[in-house]
């Protein structure tokens, strides 16, 4: 009888153990998660907290509206060739020469996501990419938008690399766009 209470206790005692050690393995993965989380959008924040470099309104814009909300995921943007720079003169220079008058177009054939947590400007941000001479960049649009199929309306910034521009020095190009209609 003896030997049985202590194989009994013993067993009961192993398996206290390995639940405590299995809960503390839990915690720690969800902690991480969150802590990746924040993290996440943490960068999204310092990103659109960088300063904007050109701006340009949208001629015209492709919209879907989201049925159960009054948000919308942007298709395509074409944007005006009359683009304002709001950098140093010289990397305006260069940036006005490489896009050389022309028309950008932004396009994307993702849904937008909701910023879980939402920044002090935008609360959506979408994948895209916007073609400038033919070359095509990748980026993520971050903006607000709403309306329906009649009237519609934006303002965002849309944030890509442009490698071909020297005096970038590999920094992102942050163009803030808005659009009407």
């Amino acid at each position: 009888m003896k030997n049985l209470l202590k194989i009994s206790a013993a067993l009961l005692l192993s398996i206290t153990i390995n639940s405590c050690g299995n809960e503390t393995k839990d915690t720690n993965v969800k902690q991480e998660n969150t802590i990746n989380t924040l993290v996440e959008d943490r960068e999204i924040i310092e990103i659109l907290k960088q300063k904007t470099i050109i701006s340009a309104k949208a001629e015209s814009f492709e919209a879907i509206q989201n049925p159960s909300s009054d948000l919308m995921s942007i298709n395509n943007i074409i944007l005006s060739s009359n683009i304002d720079c709001i950098a140093e003169t010289k990397l305006c220079e260069e940036l006005t020469n490489f896009i050389g008058g022309k028309k950008l177009v932004f396009s994307s054939s993702e849904e937008y996501s909701e910023i879980e947590v939402e920044s002090p400007e935008y609360r959506l941000m979408q994948k895209g990419t916007i073609e400038i001479n033919n070359n095509t960049y990748s980026g993520t649009l971050y903006y607000n938008g709403e309306g329906d199929n009649e009237t519609a309306s934006f303002n965002g910034k849309f944030i890509f690399k442009l490698p071909e521009v020297k005096l970038l020095r590999g920094e992102s190009v942050i163009l803030e766009l808005k659009g009407k209609r």
